[in-house]
Parts: structure tokens; C-alpha cells; sequence
């Protein structure tokens, strides 16, 4: 049996022992189709993979791995200068850095992607600081450390069919001033050098991992904010440009403007294999038009891809992930955000929590606020007790996020296009459950979370649920020999 056969066949025992629903055929939604010769690329408004078949990248954000973010940590809006800074007040230079490797080392590893694998995500976005492959004080020179970082996760990604979307998180200087780029005094689009300095780390990139068939696109950068946005613009044709001259097989992904949230600076597209990206938090972005990204789709026939949402609570979750996979909408996939974070009483729902031990909040508290005084001894013993913490088998699976987003109940491209082609409403439901598709469906049967079937019939639709205690269901939808399934709340 080899390791394919192996991975699978544990896959299925995890999804009969949860959830009872059998997956019998290999789930190409869930599994990267790749090789080192053909690439993930764009076709009219679709992804499609290395064979041309139709795709949806669906999987997770590796946040605060390769890029720190102080409210991930259990601490306020700092970004990862300001945290090092502060902690090497404490406990040295010497010490941070001991810990930053430590977090390169303990925060993802192989048994990360594997798990992601086995929720059947296909997709891993991956945030990094330019200052893992290049130090400020010394530009234009890559450092061996980083490449081994990337190099190691493409290899995992690899070896668990999962691609890879690299995110370069900060640029040199910050593409916007909030703690989320890192940003310097001087920021990118104030400095000449720094542009220059980020056409070339992409050159760079591009040349290393030309030929790797897992990367499904390079995201230029994350969230970039600038008055005058035709500099943005610019500055993604000289990218692009650098990376072609090196590269021509990866898909481009470009982000809009305002955070992510503004595609309609984009008039035509500057090469032909980009997807446009967009990043979708409506409760503390503020309300977002998912017609305008419509619109920007088919006005220039391009893809679009939500590369980050979340940040809500759970109710504002599921309301989040029914817009997103709306089929109207066209939007080819997303990446939730995130896979990681530190527990605390005020954090929004994610996938997994790392518990916060007492020296590690008071840590974050004294970097975040200078509040309340933290020593040397009780912040070297927060940043043991977080490495030890943050490791995957040390972490603690929120179930409300992990069945939300569940992929495991799609057995194969045909499945998934007719789940994108089923509406469910309303969800959450009170009393009946609606459901409009096209095509001629055989049977219906609901289940609870833990799989157990509480009912079933023809014709769901007006059906009196009344009765069913509130929580998360599962409807599976019976159509041939085949079945979809959707996740609904009953109030």
C-alpha cells in the first residue's frame, strides 16, 4: 500500500468515526491534482488545474507563522517589529531571536498539513514577511533560512496534495500603515528603493519556484492601501513583469485596493493568467458589494478569490460563508482566517486555540499596552509555554468552525458543481427548510452533527422542523448514485 492509499484510507476512518458520512471515491475538490509540469491557471472565469479541470481553492490561512500579528497572540494591534522591539527590552536580542526560530520551527509543521489534507481543504494561504528572505540592513541579498522555510512547506504541501498560495503579508517598507504589513516610518509607497526592493524579491521567488506545480498562485501583496492608486497599479505591472521574465507558469494574484476590498481599479487585466482577490470581513471592515466584484469578473472575464474571512462571531460566520459561496457570486474559493490563534476571552472564532498560559498574556499585555510589568523570567517562561502550545497536538479544535467549514462531504468535481448549483434557505432555519436546485433529486435525509439521521423524505421543501432542537445539521442531498451535502443551523 503506498502513501497515498495510506493517507487516504485514514481519511475515510476520521470522516466514518465524526460524521458517519462515507466517502467512497477520492475527493477532488479536497485533493491538488499537480505536477511539476503543468499549473493551476486561469480560464475565462474559472481556476482551472494542471489537467484543465474546473477548480475551487477552499482551505485556511497559516497566519502568524511567517508574519506576526499581535491580536492572533492574544494581544492588541501589534505588529511584529513592535513586539520584537519591546521583548528585547526584557529579555535581550539574543532571546527574541532564539524565539522567532522557535516559531519558524514549532508554529506549522508537516502534522499541520496533513490534518489540513484530511479536512479535505485543497489550499493553504500563506502569509510571510519580506524579512524572512531578506534583512532591511542588508537588501537585494536572500537569506538560506527562508528559502529553507519555503522550500520545507512546499515539501509538506507536496507529499499532502495541498497547494500553496504564497502572500507576501509585508513588503519592504509595509504596503499599508496598520500593524498588519509591518510597516516602517518610510513605507512602500514612499520609497522608490522599497518598490525596487519588491519587484526583486518576487524575481527572486518566481526563479526559485518556477517549476513547483503545487504554488497555485503568488499573491503580490496583501491588503495594500494607497491614495493614489494608479502607483499600485504600476507597481503590480513592474512585478509581474520581473516575475515573467522568469517565469510563466504561475497564476498572479492581484488584491484590490483598501485593504483588499476595492477591484474597480482594475480596467484590464496586465497579463493574461491573473485572478483578481479580494478579502471579505463586513462586520469590522464595513459593508462590502459582492455585485461589484461581480461586475469586475465579468466585465473582464477573470476569476475572483476570497483569500481572507472571519474575524466574527459564529452566527456572522455562516452568513459570511453563504455569501461567499453563493454560486451567483462566482467567486472561485477562499481561505478562512485562520488556522491558529492564542485563546483569550475576546477572540473571534478560529480553527484551532493554543491555550494562553498567564506569562504569555501578561507578555502580550506588556507589549501591547505597557500593562502590566512582565520580567525576564515570566516573559521567557510565556514564550516556552506558547512554543509548547502552539504545536498541533497541543491545540484545541473550535467544532462550531471546523463543521462550518467542512469539506469532506464532496466526492468529486461533478458533486461540487452540483453543491455550488444548490440553494438551502433560509439558514439558520426556524420551522422548514427550502431547497432549489436544477436537477432531478432522488432523495433528501437530514442529519445532526454527530451524523445520526433525524429525517428523511422525497420533498423537503415546507416540511415542519419545528420540533428539532437548535444546532448544526447536515442535509444530504441524494441525486443518481451520488450526494451532496449542506451544513445548516436550525435556531
Amino acid at each position: 500500500m503506498n502513501k497515498r492509499d495510506r493517507k487516504n484510507g485514514l481519511t475515510k476512518k476520521i470522516l466514518n468515526t465524526i460524521f458517519s458520512l462515507v466517502i467512497t471515491t477520492c475527493n477532488l475538490n479536497a485533493q491538488a491534482i499537480w505536477d511539476n509540469f503543468s499549473f493551476v491557471h486561469r480560464n475565462g472565469q474559472e481556476i482551472h488545474n494542471g489537467q484543465n479541470t474546473p477548480i475551487h481553492l477552499d482551505g485556511v490561512n497559516i497566519g502568524s507563522w511567517l508574519m506576526w500579528e499581535g491580536l492572533m497572540w492574544s494581544g492588541g494591534l501589534t505588529s511584529e517589529k513592535e513586539m520584537t522591539t519591546k521583548m528585547s527590552t526584557i529579555i535581550g536580542a539574543t532571546a527574541v531571536n532564539a524565539f522567532r526560530d522557535s516559531v519558524y520551527k514549532h508554529y506549522l509543521s508537516m502534522a499541520d498539513i496533513e490534518r489540513i489534507s484530511q479536512q479535505c481543504f485543497n489550499v493553504v494561504r500563506v502569509p510571510f514577511n519580506h524579512t524572512i528572505l531578506e534583512d532591511d540592513s542588508n537588501p537585494y541579498v536572500y537569506k538560506q533560512s527562508g528559502w529553507d522555510l519555503l522550500d520545507s512547506l512546499l515539501q509538506w504541501c507536496e507529499e499532502n496534495n495541498v497547494y500553496v498560495v504564497l502572500d507576501l503579508h509585508s513588503a519592504p517598507g509595509g504596503q499599508n500603515t496598520l500593524h498588519l504589513a509591518d510597516p516602517d516610518p518610510v513605507d512602500l509607497w514612499q520609497s522608490p528603493t522599497n518598490k525596487t526592493r519588491t519587484v526583486e524579491l518576487w524575481r527572486a521567488i518566481a526563479n526559485r519556484y518556477k517549476n513547483r506545480g503545487i504554488i497555485a498562485a503568488y499573491d503580490l501583496l496583501n491588503e495594500p492601501n494607497v491614495w493614489w492608486w494608479p502607483d499600485l497599479i504600476n507597481l503590480y505591472n513592474d512585478i509581474i513583469a520581473a516575475i515573467r521574465s522568469v517565469d510563466n507558469n504561475h497564476m498572479i494574484m492581484l488584491e484590490g485596493n483598501q485593504y483588499a476590498k476595492d477591484l474597480s481599479i482594475f480596467t484590464s487585466l496586465p497579463d493574461s493568467n491573473i485572478c483578481l482577490h479580494f478579502h471579505y470581513y463586513p462586520t469590522i471592515g464595513g459593508p462590502q458589494n459582492m455585485n461589484s466584484y461581480l461586475s469586475v469578473s465579468n466585465s473582464l472575464n477573470v476569476p475572483i478569490w476570497c483569500g481572507e474571512w472571519g474575524e466574527d462571531n459564529f452566527n456572522g460566520l455562516q452568513d459570511q460563508l453563504d455569501t461567499l459561496t453563493f454560486p451567483a457570486y462566482k467567486v472561485r474559493g477562499n481561505a478562512f482566517w485562520t488556522w491558529k490563534t492564542v485563546q483569550n476571552l475576546f477572540s473571534n472564532p478560529h480553527y484551532l486555540y493554543a491555550t494562553n498560559h498567564p506569562d504569555w498574556q501578561n507578555t502580550m499585555n506588556w507589549v501591547s499596552y505597557n500593562t502590566p510589568t512582565v520580567t525576564a523570567v515570566q516573559m521567557q517562561n510565556g514564550i516556552n509555554s506558547f512554543i509548547q502550545n502552539i504545536k498541533l497536538q497541543n491545540c484545541t479544535t473550535d467544532t462550531l468552525v471546523a463543521n462550518l467549514i467542512y469539506m469532506c462531504n464532496i466526492t468529486g468535481t461533478a458533486d461540487y458543481m452540483m453543491l455550488n448549483n444548490t440553494i438551502v434557505y433560509p439558514n439558520p432555519f426556524s420551522n422548514s427548510i427550502n431547497v432549489i436546485n436544477t436537477q432531478e433529486i432522488s432523495n433528501y435525509e437530514l442529519l445532526n452533527s454527530t451524523g445520526i439521521s433525524v429525517w428523511s423524505g422525497s420533498n423537503i421543501n415546507n416540511e415542519d422542523f419545528s420540533n428539532l432542537p437548535s444546532g448544526i445539521y447536515f442535509l444530504k442531498i441524494k441525486y443518481g448514485n451520488s450526494f451532496v451535502a449542506r451544513k445548516i443551523i436550525k435556531m
